[in-house]
């Protein structure tokens, strides 16, 4: 046989056995090009059948999530209590709402007839929802009800409405719903969230509400929206029967390749198709196809072309392919899953960008087995049960944490012939959320119970009722054993309903802090109201009653507070009593301080005026030794006099410091002229260092007697040496006559005989002294420091003391800065018309007292003054009109007979001699009144009793001030005025 084709093959020519050997050639090669492409029909119609499938896996899967995230949004807004907080605070909350969710979804709560008062969309306000079937499904069984596509008013979108009941504002269980939210997803979720991303060509995605009308359509057709799908297509839908289906429809004049998820899957209320051009996904083959057939008819010169240029059409057509798997792989990365693909073999083929973010080791993962790749995933019971999955190809889902990474994943898997799709996403966050919700539960169960223990263990009694019924919701022990029972459940006028008193009512009708509370939102604070209790004991409460108003500020609960006051009432009485009994004490102690002053003085200052004029009269030796011994006794006398009636006005609380701006440099001009004589006596040099005027806030009368008790202590105490008073400012500042805050420090400082430091803070104890064994009176009795820490208090200006023994001492106080212009010096008194010169000065006396009025008269004389003394004002306004001649000077006592004071004379003298005549109050007033009252007419006023010598500088300071006034008149005046 074998040589028979032989022999027939060499007797053919050789074009035929050229043909024969293309026909063979051929034959086969036509045989496997028809198989070829057949197979690759099949396989085309196959891959754009599982691509769409899958594609309309990930459409469903998507619409589940914004499903998912739309109940996840409901029942948010329902546990929040969002519902329960009013109108205005809901609305505020879904103004807040409404930017951060997309624009497909929006949330609306109604009230149970259906009326929507609080919305994401304005729009929705208003609207009656009563009369919807799913409204009152969900309203009535309080589950969560989803409803029917429909048309949204006033845009006509379809929307999917998810509705869930809110609990009643009461929180009583079994009560009726307070109302419903709902939350509407537009169908503009698929535009949306694939409108961005690129369709394979002729792809269409369909999703159809329960009648088979279009809701939703991509690409975009606004025409389509609420048309009908084709009949065969809507009917091989329904068949489905909860399963996907694919089959081919004709559909204006185009075959497609449709696949479809009926209503049992996804949302339930929705219908999903994608369809796409059977003729345009076909073609590369047709293509491929119809250009083998071409090569077939050639000649056999272009078979080598033919199979090259086939080789080409078949490159051409795994290229097409390759693109439609990158596209298919570019809307796999454009999904928020993360996503993997394995084949049957568990060989990773896919991963999206997603999937390598959430597992960094799966970045090279393409090739490798998927378990090791994803280990995050399939590790344990996880792994197993994808291996079920792949073995059933039954769809799985579960959450999985990372043995690693501690990761929670929420995992989705779909298995198919090729392999398993994995969709999975980072689920860690929500599953904290829902830990945090757990646990804030149980700590909000915790407070609670531990606040319910300590209300009911309170030693206060506490009643707590709602607004607007006054219902009594919680009453603790102290309360029912104040009360005496219980009080009424509900309770018109608040804790006053049941229980009779003194009047016929608990507290009153209409005045009952808690109705007040409850009807007027009013804060009643410790009321002390009386009370009987049922058992006849009567008591007194003290109640007091607060509002709690909600977030749109109306009164829903009042919260009152009673405690038994009987025993604090009584004590308070009897606290009354004695405070009364020591006010009336003190008192008295004032009046007897106040007349032991002026009646303790007065006898002294005689005894000083006429010891001062003893002097003209004793002219021996041993006579003026005794007197100097007499008047240096009376000088202590009047020291030890002047400490105990200040210590014992401070103790009596008398001292009422008057606080004012003034200069501090003329107060301390003041003291240092008091001490010149002292200090010149005991050779002692003598300083005030201020490098600008300065004005202080204090008491002028009490800083002064407390830098005259420092500087007394600096001279009893110095023997040789020097004595210095420096005014430094701390944290202010003088400048340019002006003072900006702060302090001032005045420090008076001395180079006696120091103090130890072991009695640095006992010298300002009572009658203490460093270095006075046997108790020299004529160091005074230790109350000068003692005082200065008294005074320091009241005016809180702080003392510090620094020593060092044998070296000396610094007493420093520190006085607040006045915030005003630093007075300059006052301008020059008016000067008058004196008599002629020659004549003797001329001095008014005036003083109740004859004893002190005869001696200050022969001290007057002996001092070449003519002398005009009188009892009373009237007396010397009197004898100034018989004589017509005014007084140089005026020396006047302070407290006169019939209640009259000498700044009365001193008005009127100057009034009748039409200029500020020279004036000084000579008085033994401890208080304040005098001081006040001179410093108004600008007297300086001199204490009693005081010493002729004293008393002469004074005198010489007033005259001379009277003699520069005069100077200036002269001067402005052109003429020189008779002195």
């Amino acid at each position: 046989m074998a040589g028979l084709l032989h022999q027939i093959s060499l007797a053919m020519p050789h074009y035929l056995r050229l043909f024969l050997l293309i026909v063979v050639a051929v034959v086969p090669l036509a045989a496997l090009q028809f198989m070829t492409q057949h197979s690759l029909r099949q396989d085309r119609e196959n891959e754009v059948r599982n691509d769409t499938l899958r594609l309309l896996d990930l459409l469903d899967a998507e619409q589940l999530r914004i499903a998912a995230e739309a109940r996840q949004v409901l029942a948010t807004i329902v546990e929040s209590g969002v519902p329960l907080a009013g109108p205005p605070s809901c609305q505020q909350t879904m103004d807040r709402l409404r930017a951060r969710y997309p624009a497909y979804l929006s949330v609306e709560v109604a009230d149970r007839q259906g009326r929507v008062w609080c919305a994401t969309d304005p729009v929705s306000l208003g609207v009656d929802l009563g009369g919807i079937r799913t409204f009152q499904s969900a309203l009535a069984t309080g589950a969560l009800t989803v409803g029917e596509y429909g048309l949204r008013y006033p845009n006509q979108r379809p929307i999917l409405p998810f509705r869930l009941a809110y609990p009643a504002s009461d929180g009583v269980p079994g009560s009726p719903a307070g109302g419903v939210v709902t939350v509407l997803l537009d169908a503009r979720w698929l535009e949306e969230n694939l409108g961005s991303r690129p369709l394979p060509p002729g792809m269409e995605m369909v999703i159809a509400d329960r009648q088979g009308h279009a809701v939703a359509r991509l690409p975009e057709a606004p025409e389509a929206i609420g048309q009908p799908l084709p009949t065969a297509m809507l009917q091989a839908m329904r068949a489905a029967r909860g399963t996907r289906s694919a089959a081919a429809f004709e559909s204006g004049g185009t075959e497609r390749m449709v696949v479809s998820a009926p209503l049992e899957t996804g949302t339930g209320e929705s219908m999903i198709a994608i369809g796409i051009d059977r003729d345009a996904a076909m073609r590369p083959v047709r293509d491929a196809m119809l250009l083998s057939l071409a090569l077939f008819g050639g000649v056999l010169l272009l078979t080598c072309l033919g199979a090259a240029w086939g080789m080409r059409q078949f490159l051409r057509v795994r290229e097409r392919m390759l693109e439609t798997v990158v596209e298919k792989a570019s809307v796999l990365e454009s999904t928020t899953d993360a996503v993997a693909e394995l084949d049957r073999s568990w060989r990773v083929v896919f991963v999206n960008e997603r999937a390598r973010t959430l597992l960094p080791d799966s970045g090279d993962a393409v090739g490798r087995n998927g378990r090791q790749a994803f280990a995050e995933l399939m590790s344990g019971d996880s792994g197993r049960t994808l291996q079920q999955a792949m073995e059933n190809r039954e769809p799985v889902e579960f959450e999985t944490q990372g043995p690693r990474s501690g990761i929670w994943f929420a995992v989705r898997a779909f298995p198919s012939r090729k392999g398993l799709a994995l969709y999975f996403r980072d689920a860690t966050e929500r599953r904290h959320l829902e830990d945090e919700r757990t646990l804030l539960t149980r700590q909000l169960e915790a407070e609670r119970g531990l606040l319910t223990a300590i209300l009911d263990h309170l030693p206060s009694g506490l009643l707590v009722a709602e607004a607007p019924s006054g219902r009594i919701v919680k009453v603790n022990d102290t309360a029912l054993h104040l009360l005496g029972g219980p009080p009424p459940p509900v309770t018109g006028c608040g804790c006053d309903g049941t229980r009779s008193c003194s009047g016929g009512a608990c507290f009153g009708e209409g005045r009952c802090p808690l109705s007040r509370a409850l009807r007027n939102g009013e804060t009643v604070e410790q009321e002390d109201l009386p009370y009987t209790r049922p058992d006849g004991t009567a008591m007194t409460l003290s109640v007091s009653a607060t509002p709690v108003r909600g977030a749109d500020g109306r009164v829903i609960l009042a919260i009152c507070t009673l405690r038994d006051v009987g025993e604090r009432k009584a004590m308070e009485q009897a606290l009354q009593r004695a405070k009364d009994e020591a006010d009336e004490a003190n008192r008295a102690k004032s009046k007897f301080l106040a007349a032991a002053s002026h009646d303790l003085r007065q006898p002294m200052q005689s005894m000083f005026l006429f010891t001062g004029i003893l002097h003209r009269f004793i002219s021996d030796e041993q006579g003026q030794r005794s007197l100097e011994m007499l008047e240096r006794g009376l000088d202590t006398l009047k020291g030890l006099l002047d400490s105990l009636l200040d210590v014992s006005r401070l103790d009596a609380g008398a001292v009422d410091p008057r606080v004012e701006p003034f200069a501090l440099n003329s107060l301390l001009d003041e003291i240092a002229a008091s001490y010149a004589p002292i200090l010149e006596s005991k050779k002692l040099a003598f300083r005030i260092v201020q490098d600008h005027a300065t004005t202080v806030l204090s008491d002028r009368v009490l800083l002064g007697r407390m830098m005259r008790n420092l500087l007394e202590n600096a001279v009893k105490y110095t023997e040789r040496g020097a004595v210095q008073i420096a005014v430094r400012p701390l944290d202010g500042k003088t400048q340019d006559g002006k003072t900006r805050g702060g302090r001032v420090r005045i420090e008076v400082s001395d180079t006696g005989i120091g103090i130890p430091s072991d009695q640095l803070t006992r010298i300002f104890a009572e009658f203490h002294q460093i270095n006075n064994p046997e108790r020299d009176r004529a160091r005074g009795l230790g109350l000068g420091l003692a005082i200065v820490q008294r005074l320091s208090a009241i005016l809180d200006h702080p003392v510090e003391v620094k020593s060092q023994p044998g070296r000396g001492s610094v007493f420093a106080v520190t006085v607040p800065l006045a915030e005003v212009e630093t007075p300059t010096a006052p301008p020059p008194m008016a000067a008058s018309v004196f008599t002629g010169g020659g004549e003797a000065p001329h001095v008014l006396l005036v003083d109740d007292d004859a004893i002190v009025l005869l001696g200050l008269r022969d001290m007057f004389r002996e001092w070449g003054y003519e002398v005009r003394i009188a009892g009373s004002t009237d007396e010397a306004v009197a004898k100034i009109e018989a004589d017509g001649r005014m007084p140089d000077v005026m020396l006047v006592d302070y407290r006169l007979r019939e209640g009259r004071v000498g700044t009365e004379a001193v008005v009127r003298v100057r009034a009748m001699a039409g200029w500020d005549v020279p004036a000084m109050i000579l008085t033994g007033e401890a208080g304040p009144e005098c001081e006040t009252d001179a410093a108004a007419h600008g007297l300086e006023v001199v204490r009693k009793p005081v010493t002729p010598r004293q008393l002469r500088r004074v005198l010489d300071r007033a005259m001379a001030k009277r003699a520069k006034a005069a100077e200036a008149m002269t001067g402005a005046q052109g003429e020189r005025l008779p002195l």
